[in-house]
């Protein structure tokens, strides 16, 4: 049996270590700046290409913050898009919904807010791009939850101002898509500055020229 000698004293152990996951940090970024910072990931690596691991590097938590708090990275990628894409859609239904304006402002204030909402986040519109190529569950429920109440809100306007002889009689698939597909000029900028350097200057008028564009080739006598 040991026994301490007088005047010394048996130093402390350490305390053993807990074998489990590691402590999360204490410094984890506001909700926003993580969705954020997911948007812009998912926008550059593309959803296959974002492992959890990099996605946990990328935001600056624990790699196993993602799946304590969203459950997978498939609802983390939700969370994302529903960030992006509700603040989107309730613009444009305030676009739509503007006062005093005939049906055909307010198709063409429709178009304008969606195209400069893109501009605004370029991201969201990679993400999209690239889902819309690969198709899939992810596609699907960006397409329902929020593409089809605008489509099934603009139709009836635009049914209207066809009716009327002011638009002309597309189906409303080939005017969405129609839409939907000149945002693509925010995914492909290294393709757009080779063509020119309006874009870099302002890309926000140039978003306004392409919605132009569009809407004159729907309108019947634009010029009157």
């Amino acid at each position: 049996m040991n026994v301490d000698r007088p005047g010394t004293e048996t130093p402390p152990r350490a305390p053993a270590r807990r074998v489990g996951r590691p402590a999360q940090p204490t410094d984890v970024p506001a909700e926003s700046e993580i969705l954020a910072r997911g948007l812009a990931a998912f926008a550059e690596l593309g959803y296959d290409g974002a492992s959890v691991r990099e996605l946990a590097r990328r935001l600056g938590v624990s790699h196993n913050f993602i799946n304590d708090r969203y459950g997978s990275k498939e609802r983390f990628w939700r969370a994302v898009i529903d960030r992006s894409l509700a603040a989107q859609v309730a613009g444009l239904g305030a676009a739509l919904a503007v006062s005093g304006e005939d049906e055909l402002g307010r198709l063409r204030n429709v178009v304008h807010a969606f195209h400069q909402a893109n501009v605004a986040q370029p991201d969201l519109a990679r993400i999209l791009q690239y889902e819309s190529i690969r198709g899939g569950q992810r596609l699907e429920y960006v397409f329902q939850r929020y593409l089809t109440p605008v489509r099934d809100a603009v139709a009836p306007l635009v049914q209207h101002l066809v009716e009327q002889g002011r638009v002309r009689p597309f189906p409303i698939d080939v005017m969405v898509y129609a839409v939907v597909a000149m945002n693509s000029v925010h995914a492909e900028r290294p393709f757009v500055s080779l063509l020119g350097d309006t874009f870099a200057a302002d890309p926000s008028g140039f978003a306004a020229m392409l919605s132009d564009i569009l809407l004159d080739g729907l309108v019947v006598n634009p010029g009157g």
